[in-house]
């Protein structure tokens, strides 16, 4: 039983991180809409959707109640939210030295064992793990029940080169970092343990279709401290 003092102490901080992630996507849309990364109106536009994709990816993979941890039902809706911004052939490749590294491929259901399997241990570089599914289930250290993790991506580590092919549809390269820390309670202290856990990210590409923006083809590996 946490005390009350945790309590609120918590839930100071989980307002104050919320006021804190709406002023920095405010301060980067402004960024933006003052054309300090240049190009016209129209790709300015889709750069800022694309944030939108961004802040929508690191929610999903961030626990939502670090005091009690996720609930199955929860952590499950996180996942189909992960699964969301992905088109249904996308491919995602882990790039380490562990027994997760190697390709995902297709989208996935949750609940669906054909389509969201088990990992299957080959990580060679032509073979086949499971599907993004079977990754953000068994493999995402952010959507394990056990684990009470937030993903925190620095602003200026975080690029898109949206540009319109031939047939008018837009398609993007897409880059930022996901650096996950523990913020289960120090049962010490009623503070979060803010302990690094991992450092990667994600790297590739994204194409607009029927009006929105999709992850389509993903690398992930180890990145360094992000030094500007």
């Amino acid at each position: 039983m946490k005390s009350n003092t945790s309590m609120r102490t918590l839930g100071k901080y989980t307002r104050f991180a919320a006021l804190l992630a709406v002023g920095i996507t405010g301060a980067i849309g402004a960024a933006h809409a003052g054309g300090w990364w240049g190009g016209d109106d129209e790709q300015l536009a889709q750069m800022a959707e694309l944030e939108q994709l961004h802040a929508t990816f690191h929610a999903a993979v961030s626990v939502h109640d670090p005091v009690n941890g996720d609930s199955p039902a929860v952590i499950t809706q996180r996942i189909r939210e992960a699964l969301a911004i992905w088109t249904k052939d996308a491919e995602l490749t882990v790039v380490n030295t562990t027994a997760t590294a190697g390709n995902y491929i297709g989208n996935g259901d949750p609940d669906d064992p054909a389509s969201c399997p088990l990992p299957s241990g080959d990580t060679s570089a032509s073979g086949q793990q499971g599907t993004l599914c079977t990754f953000f289930k068994y493999v995402s250290g952010g959507l394990q029940a056990a684990n009470k993790f937030v993903s925190l991506s620095p602003a200026y580590k975080t690029k898109y080169v949206p540009v319109k092919d031939d047939d008018g549809q837009w398609k993007s390269s897409v880059y930022f970092e996901c650096h996950y820390f523990d913020v289960s309670l120090n049962p010490a202290t009623g503070q979060p343990f803010w302990t690094a856990k991992s450092h990667v990210d994600l790297d590739g590409e994204a194409k607009k279709i029927d009006g929105r923006w999709l992850l389509t083809r993903v690398s992930s590996s180890a990145v360094p401290v992000p030094v500007p």
